[in-house]
This record gives C-alpha cells, structure tokens and sequence, in this order.
C-alpha cells in the first residue's frame, strides 16, 4: 500500500507543546511518582493504562516482537507520553512501546506526564499514530468520525488542526459508508484506500460487495480498479441477463428416468460425451437402497 504523507501541518511536537503543563509541579511529587531519569519520569508500568480512544486497533504481533527485542537490547529509549486519570496514568502516546515493555517484562518505563483536555489528547494520539504509520485507513476514518462528532466541530475545523485537506477528511470518513465486510477486508490489506473509493463511485450499494470481491479475485490496480468502475454496472446487467447453457434434451430425459428408478434428486452435470452425476440421499438405508437399485441393474 502506498505511504501515507507525513507532512502535518502542526505536526506530534506541536500539539504536545499545545496547552500543555506538565502535571508533577514539584521534586515532592515526582519523588512520590518515582525516580526523574534524563529528565523523564520513570513509572511503574502497573499504574499505567491503554487509552480507550486510541485511533488504532489492530496492532501488528510480529513488530511488536520486533520492538520487543530492541527494548530488550538497547532500552526504551524514547519515553511514553501519559495524562494523570485519578491513581492512574492513560496512554496518550506510545501504546507500541508500552505493550512492548509489557511483553519482556520490565517493572517501570520512562514517561511524561501532560495535563491537557480530551480534544487535544485524541489529536495527540491521532497525529501520533499517522506520523508513524500505525493507522490503517478505517481506523484513521473512525478516529476522524469521532473527533468530528465528540467535539462538534466541522470537517474544515479538523483538516486545519491535522494539517490535513478538508477533500482527505471527507474521503477517508466517506469509506466507513462501506458495508462491514468491505472494510475488514480494508483492515486486513486485502483492498486499499484507493480501491474503496473506487467501490464507492458505483452509486447502487448492493453492488459495492461483489465489486470489492472482483477487485481482490483480480487482484487490480487502484487505475483498474477505476476504470472497472465505470464499467460495472454494465457488466453487472450482462451477467445478469446472460442465461445459463440450456442443459442438453437428452441429459434432461436421462435425469428424470434416473429420479424415477432410484427415487431421490439426480442431477447430471456435462453433456452427452462427459460430465458427472450427482445422486441425493438422507440416510444410511437410503444410500444402502440406492446400492442395491444400482447393483441388481436400472431398466
């Protein structure tokens, strides 16, 4: 798939510096948080929760192993940011790296602790994730959708705190219109973003399905993808006008004579030179029936 742009207009530094105090205003209180190392607090890693609102949901095992080792090699380097919930510290940024540190075992990991609204914490953590690459675009959909919606602000509003364009907002909220499947089979790579706004220029819905499976079958191009678009509906009347081959008159007779004589459904599949036959039954008599109608001869 291709990379996201990187370029934030405000970008991961700027909202961390946005209306931000840091919460421990005293060397008290950080003596009673835990020891204060290159700066950073360091927490133990029990009083420290996964955010609710985290954008992402699906988290990659083998990175996380990959991050694992390196934490275990060299340190966690680059500390978590948390906001202070009650006894307890929720995640604004770094969930990879605490579940990671989680993962070996270590007892504290390095921190910040920020005191900021919710807004800004769900931006923070959004903005985070995009920067690397951790979203996929239904989750980044969905946290745009709930940034839009919790806080009652425009598509426009949100595009200018991203850095983002309002036509990027409203084309990655667009793809949650999809049905259910479609979008896991965004999650699970299986289609890209730029699939699913193919699958949405076809205007009747109950097509969209179908469509995303032959882009997958297909295995299209983003361009293929567009231009089997605008052919579809077209493609969709003629497969479904198109009558199926008329079953030969002679295999027609010969499946009713064999209903007849072994008295089940038969269905023969070919034609008058080669094919196969099916032949129905819904027990074990009935199959030892058919055996002997078989076996002694079919006049």
């Amino acid at each position: 798939m291709a990379k996201r742009n990187k370029g934030l207009g405000m970008g991961l530094d700027a909202l961390l510096k946005m209306n931000v105090r840091d919460q421990v205003e005293s060397q008290k209180e950080v003596a009673q948080e835990g020891a204060v190392i290159a700066g950073f607090l360091e927490l133990a890693i029990d009083k420290i929760i996964p955010n609710p609102d985290q954008p992402r949901k699906n988290f990659d095992e083998d990175l996380l192993d990959d991050l694992a080792q390196s934490i275990k090699n060299f340190g966690l380097i680059q500390p978590i940011v948390v906001v202070k919930k009650d006894n307890l510290y929720e995640i604004i940024a770094g969930e990879r790296r605490y579940r990671a540190a989680k993962q070996i075992g270590l007892d504290k990991i390095p921190v910040i602790i920020k005191d900021i609204s919710q807004k800004e914490e769900l931006e923070m953590s959004l903005v985070e994730n995009i920067q690397r690459e951790n979203l996929n675009a239904i989750e980044e959909a969905l946290a745009y959708s709930n940034l839009i919606d919790t806080y009652n602000i425009t598509q426009e509003e949100l595009a200018q705190t991203l850095g983002k364009s309002r036509t990027t907002i409203t084309n990655s909220i667009r793809l949650l219109n999809l049905d259910a499947e479609i979008q896991r089979w965004i999650m699970q790579d299986k289609l890209t973003s730029g699939h699913a706004r193919a699958v949405l220029s076809i205007n009747n819905a109950n097509q969209h399905q179908s469509f995303a499976n032959y882009i997958i079958q297909h295995n299209l191009s983003v361009r293929e993808a567009e231009v089997s678009a605008k052919k579809w509906h077209l493609m969709s009347q003629k497969r479904t006008h198109s009558s199926p081959p008329q079953k030969e008159l002679e295999l027609q007779l010969a499946e009713e004579k064999l209903q007849q004589n072994l008295q089940t459904k038969v269905i023969i599949n070919g034609n008058s030179k080669r094919g196969k036959i099916y032949i129905d039954y819904f027990s074990q008599e009935e199959l030892e029936r058919i055996m002997e109608l078989i076996g002694g001869g079919l006049t």
